[in-house]
């Protein structure tokens, strides 16, 4: 693929991106290796765990945005530990707050603690409540296809299938 190329391009939520590849902030030792590595990667949208990483909350601790500014790379908070729809909601707006007004997220409403496969039923309710809310919405689901339809009839801007589960490799 060809990164320079028009059709090889990503585009979410009418926003263009060069590189199809979505990187994480979790596992590094520090900030300073996140900002490292997602520059090495050459990634343009980075995933970030709401609940588990300063964007400002926490005043006296290393902030995220000071390594990755927002005005670089799209910053993609995610729902990543919540079990309910109230809980994605809930750190949803926690994101849109603490970003400025951001409304591109990615939803994981997860049903099983061992090998994170989502709950489907909780991720739609949520992706509902979240399109309604005018967020634009990245959403981790099953595989079945009537679920992928029916979350972009309602406004998911993307629909990521579970093709294994998390961290199998």
């Amino acid at each position: 693929m060809n990164p320079s190329s028009p059709q090889d391009s990503l585009v979410i939520a009418g926003k263009t991106y060069r590189s199809r590849l979505l990187t994480g902030t979790g596992k590094f030792k520090d900030f300073d290796e996140t900002r490292r590595a997602t520059e090495s990667a050459g990634a343009e949208i980075v995933t970030v765990a709401i609940r588990r990483t300063n964007l400002g909350q926490s005043p006296n601790e290393p902030n995220l945005l000071d390594v990755l500014p927002p005005e670089r790379y799209t910053l993609l908070p995610n729902t990543a530990g919540c079990y309910t729809a109230e809980d994605a909601v809930r750190t949803c707006r926690l994101a849109r707050e603490l970003l400025d007004g951001h409304t591109l997220v990615k939803l994981e409403v997860l049903g099983d603690q061992r090998t994170l496969f989502p709950d489907v039923l909780g991720t739609l309710k949520a992706a509902e409540q979240l399109v309604a809310d005018g967020f634009q919405v990245m959403v981790y689901t099953s595989d079945d296809p009537i679920l992928a339809k029916r979350l972009e009839e309602i406004g998911c801007v993307a629909v990521m299938p579970l093709a294994a589960p998390i961290g199998s490799g």
